[in-house]
């Protein structure tokens, strides 16, 4: 089962324009196949990722909703377990991980209740160098015909739906 999962803490001031302080986390895995063009070898790559980055942000005063407009820098850290199976010799695994900076940009749109409780909506932009994930792997695939991993690419962007506490 695949599953997306993340999350953020700040701290918050009620000053306006006046920046506050954030963390970001979130992890996502995802697998991707491929068959040699002789149907003797399959590659497969698992790769979990986890982007972090602490983030800058301002609350903008508006009357009746809360938004808050931010910017982060991080890390993203995928850890790719590449296996490749060959009919009638085996399986070889071998696992690497990697670390890139990314950055991010994000906006958030809120309707608080009672000052302690915001229910919000967002979204996030997230821009990371293409990787190439099997890099630095004991397992060379350049040679089998059919077998192309290209490099991947985690910019991107990301709408979210949250609530908010606070104490």
């Amino acid at each position: 089962e695949k599953s997306v999962i993340g999350g953020a803490v700040g701290i918050t001031h009620p000053i306006p324009l006046i920046p506050n302080l954030g963390y970001s986390t979130l992890s996502f895995e995802e697998l991707e196949e491929q068959q040699s063009t002789d149907k003797s070898t399959t590659v497969s790559m698992d790769t979990k990722i986890k982007l972090s980055t602490i983030n800058i942000f301002y609350n903008v005063p508006f009357p009746v909703v809360s938004m808050s407009l931010g910017f982060g820098y991080g890390t993203l850290t995928p850890t790719t377990t590449v296996t490749n199976t060959v009919s009638g010799t085996g399986t070889n695994n071998d696992t690497t991980k990697l670390s890139v900076p990314v950055t991010e940009g994000f906006i958030r749109v809120g309707l608080p209740f009672w000052n302690l409780i915001e229910f919000h909506i967002g979204y996030h932009a997230f821009s990371a160098a293409a990787l190439q994930r099997n890099k630095n792997s004991t397992i060379d695939i350049s040679g089998i015909s059919g077998v192309d991993f290209e490099n991947a690419n985690y910019s991107g962007g990301m709408s979210t739906i949250g609530i908010q506490f606070a104490f």
